[in-house]
C-alpha cells in the first residue's frame, strides 16, 4: 500500500490533512480519490492506515483507521565527506532506504569545497523524505549541517555505548588489519554506531591518529579502493547488519 509523509501537526486525533504540492501529487499524479485507503507516516516512527474522505486541488482530508509505531532499536550516524557532483544526493537516498539515522557532513583537510546553502539542505531533506516514503520507513533520516572533522570525532566520543569506525585504505597494509566483523566478535550490545568516511583524497595521517586517540577504530572494507559514496554505503550496511544481529 502506498506510503506518504504527513507532518505531525497535520495529524490530529483521527483526522489527517495533506496540503499543497503533496496533495497534488497524491491526487493528480498517483490518482488517489475519495474512499481510497493509503498509509501515512509522521517521520517520528508513527504509521497510520487511513481512508481519504475529501479531495480537492490543494488539500486532501481523511480519517485514521489504525496506528502502529516502529523505529530501529539502534542508531547509525554517518559522518561523511561530501563527494563531487550529485553523488551526495544518491548517498542520501540510499542511506535513508537502508535505515541510517543521521548524516553529518564533515570537513577534512582534503575535502572539496561544497556549498551547503539553505536551499540545498531543504532539497536534501526532501530526498530523505521521498526515500522514506518509497521504502516504507516510519521515520526520516536527518541531514545535518557540516562539521569540522575534529568536532565530529568529539561528538562521536560523547555517544555512550556506541561503536565508532573509520574505514581507512592504509588499514590494508597493517599486519593485523581489522575488518568490521572483527569488532563485533565479542557480540557486545551497542546502542548504535558512528561511521567516518573520508574525502576522495583520503584522510591525512594526523586526522586518523586524532580519531584513534578518541577510541575510533580504523577498519578495512577489503582490498579494493572504493569511491566515497560506495564506502559509506558498504560500511553502513555492514555496521547495521552486526548491530541488528547483536542487539
Amino acid at each position: 500500500m502506498s506510503h506518504f509523509y504527513v507532518r505531525p501537526e497535520d495529524i490530529k486525533e483521527n483526522i489527517f490533512a495533506i496540503n499543497g504540492k503533496q496533495a497534488h501529487y497524491v491526487s493528480n499524479v498517483r490518482r488517489f480519490k475519495t474512499a481510497d485507503e493509503i498509509m501515512i507516516f509522521d517521520g517520528m516512527g508513527n504509521s497510520y492506515k487511513a481512508k481519504i474522505t475529501s479531495v480537492n486541488k490543494n488539500k486532501i482530508l481523511g480519517n485514521i483507521l489504525s496506528h502502529s509505531y516502529k523505529i530501529s532499536d539502534f542508531i547509525v550516524k554517518l559522518y561523511t565527506s561530501i563527494p563531487k557532483g550529485n553523488r551526495f544526493e544518491w548517498l542520501i537516498e540510499k542511506c535513508a532506504e537502508i535505515g541510517v539515522s543521521e548524516i553529518m557532513p564533515i570537513k577534512t583537510k582534503r575535502s572539496i569545497r561544497a556549498v551547503f546553502s539553505k536551499n540545498k539542505l531543504e532539497r536534501y531533506e526532501k530526498i530523505s523524505i521521498a526515500a522514506s516514503s518509497q521504502c516504507g520507513r516510519n521515520n526520516i533520516m536527518k541531514i545535518n549541517e557540516p562539521l569540522d572533522f575534529k568536532t565530529a570525532c568529539k561528538n562521536a566520543f560523547t555517544d555512550k555505548n556506541f561503536i565508532s569506525i573509520l574505514p581507512w585504505e592504509s588499514e590494508n597494509n597493517s599486519e593485523n588489519k581489522v575488518f568490521i566483523n572483527n569488532i563485533f566478535e565479542k557480540k557486545a550490545k551497542y546502542n548504535g554506531g558512528s561511521i567516518f568516511i573520508g574525502p576522495e583524497g583520503g584522510f591525512e595521517s594526523e586526522e586518523v591518529e586524532f580519531a584513534k586517540s578518541l577510541g575510533i577504530q580504523t577498519v578495512t572494507l577489503g582490498n579494493n579502493i572504493l569511491r566515497l559514496e560506495t564506502a559509506a554505503f558498504v560500511a553502513s550496511i555492514l555496521t547495521m547488519n552486526f548491530l541488528e544481529n547483536f542487539k
